[in-house]
């Protein structure tokens, strides 16, 4: 258009070509092939291109959600004997939290490349990411989930979110002290957590 070039018939078929391909009428081929040569991927299925610290802090304010999961294990059988087995009665509460980022199958590169950065973590569903059919083939959107809250807090306090997400992140991480110091454990204890957890996310107050 700076060229005048959209002013001729033909160069605005050019333009009406482009603009065809681009946004959400980019073919999966595209999308997947840009991200396999911008990061480096190499047969192994490792991305082979280092994620600046800022990049990954505003990818995480833009994509990234904390989860606080909380569910009674069932019951463990342990064998005594050949002949003889003891149920324990007993449910175990169980609490794992986890920083975990969605996006499209066509994307799943970034997510392999958060999981080198962290060094930790891993991808869901699992496939091989360096064939492009199982890409497609996958489901619609890959999680890439990372459960050590040590490596999540040293980043996270490093390079603090700018958006509302960091209160779900002070929330998450709150609750991941709780956890630490045995206070799960104690019936008031266990009702503060679900109490902050009930407010986070999409569930916390725009006000």
């Amino acid at each position: 258009m700076k060229n005048k070039e959209h002013l001729s018939q033909e160069g605005l078929e050019q333009i009406r070509e482009l603009s065809s391909k681009m946004n959400t009428r980019r073919n999966f081929v595209d999308k997947y092939n840009y991200l396999k040569k911008s990061l480096y991927l190499d047969t192994n299925g490792k991305t082979n291109f280092s994620l600046p610290e800022q990049w990954l802090q505003a990818f995480i304010d833009g994509e990234g959600l904390f989860y606080n999961y909380i569910y009674n294990s069932t019951p463990d059988i342990i064998d005594i004997a050949e002949s003889e087995r003891v149920m324990y009665a007993k449910n175990y509460l169980h609490m794992d939290s986890s920083l975990e980022i969605a996006q499209a199958n066509h994307d799943v590169l970034i997510l392999l490349a958060i999981k080198n950065f962290f060094n930790g973590g891993y991808l869901k569903p699992k496939y091989n990411v360096n064939l492009i059919s199982e890409c497609e083939n996958s489901r619609s959107v890959n999680r890439f989930i990372l459960r050590d809250t040590k490596k999540i807090i040293k980043f996270l306090d490093q390079y603090p979110l700018l958006t509302r997400k960091y209160l779900d992140y002070v929330d998450w991480k709150t609750i991941v002290n709780l956890k630490i110091n045995g206070q799960h454990k104690s019936p008031e204890g266990l009702e503060l957590i679900k109490k902050i957890k009930a407010k986070m996310n999409s569930k916390r107050d725009s006000n």
